[in-house]
């Protein structure tokens, strides 16, 4: 027995009558006869009492009509959560981020996404670009936003956004009220990074302009929190190269000024994956970064 047939009992217990529950089914009143005593012959019962044009559920017939009720409607919400499942509407995500995404593009992003997919289970966790790139290698984390360090394969990935560095003075500043400067008018006054990994990762981008100009900074202080970095700026004790999407974040007694060197590099941020991971979650979401990516809102 099928659900097409369950579902012709149910219909025929509504309606008691066999013109028009067909008529509801689609199908000829004698189809809907032969379906019944098909179903009937199968039970070893009566399910529905016919007195000439009179029809009525038996005993046997209302016992089954409750069960095939119940079951119609587990199998329908089977195929709704399937398909649900199939597009990604359920399930979960654990999503990798750097501190960098978390100024624009996280909350765009995860906005979005939630508006999207509001039931799928998005768990966030935000580490160095060096962590996540390991996390994604041992199934930890789903999808990583993260700066290009340490991809290499089985891990794919792809640019979302591309954002020119600038430069943190504190406002009074000599240079503060230019409208751009060139990294050699500040690059021996103190540089303020992030320590490890990060810095390194800003140093080798500014490699190139560094070899430039024959010169190199001096990092003068080394802290993970970029507010603490502002800070110490603010305070005089340097000047830090951040991502033009930080200016947002710059507070009270700092400037952020474009950076006029022609060679100065770009910041990128980008979406990483394995790409053996198939899961419908996974799926959705590049498509929602993707699209957000390709419109310029990030």
């Amino acid at each position: 027995m099928d659900t097409r047939q369950l579902r012709a009992v149910e219909v025929l217990a509504e309606e008691l009558n066999f013109v028009r529950a067909a008529a509801r089914l689609g199908i000829s009143q004698p189809a809907l006869s032969q379906q019944l005593q098909k179903i009937e012959a199968e039970l070893g019962v009566v399910l529905f009492s016919r007195a000439g044009r009179r029809v009525s559920l038996t005993d046997a017939g209302r016992s089954f009509r409750r069960d095939a009720a119940q079951i119609l409607q587990d199998y329908e919400s089977a195929v709704t959560t399937a398909r649900r499942a199939a597009q990604g509407q359920i399930g979960r995500l654990r999503l990798g981020f750097v501190e960098a995404a978390s100024v624009r593009a996280l909350p765009l992003i995860v906005s979005e996404y939630r508006r999207r997919a509001p039931e799928v289970r998005l768990e966030l966790t935000e580490m160095i670009s060096a962590e996540l790139a390991d996390a994604l290698l041992r199934g930890a984390i789903d999808v990583a936003l993260t700066r290009p360090v340490n991809l290499a394969e089985p891990i794919e990935a792809e640019v979302i956004l591309r954002e020119p560095y600038v430069v943190v003075l504190p406002e009074d500043h000599r240079l503060a009220g230019a409208a751009a400067l060139e990294l050699g008018e500040v690059i021996d006054e103190g540089l303020i990074l992030a320590p490890g990994a990060k810095a390194q990762y800003i140093l080798g981008l500014f490699r190139p302009l560094f070899e430039r100009l024959k010169r190199t900074p001096t990092i003068t202080q080394e802290v993970y929190q970029r507010h603490v970095v502002t800070g110490l700026v603010r305070a005089g004790l340097g000047y830090s190269l951040l991502p033009r999407s930080a200016s947002s974040l710059q507070g009270e007694g700092v400037v952020c000024l474009p950076l006029a060197d022609a060679d100065a590099p770009m910041a990128e941020l980008v979406l990483a994956w394995r790409p053996s991971d198939d899961a419908a979650t996974l799926r959705s979401f590049r498509t929602l970064v993707q699209q957000l990516s390709a419109a310029g809102r990030l």
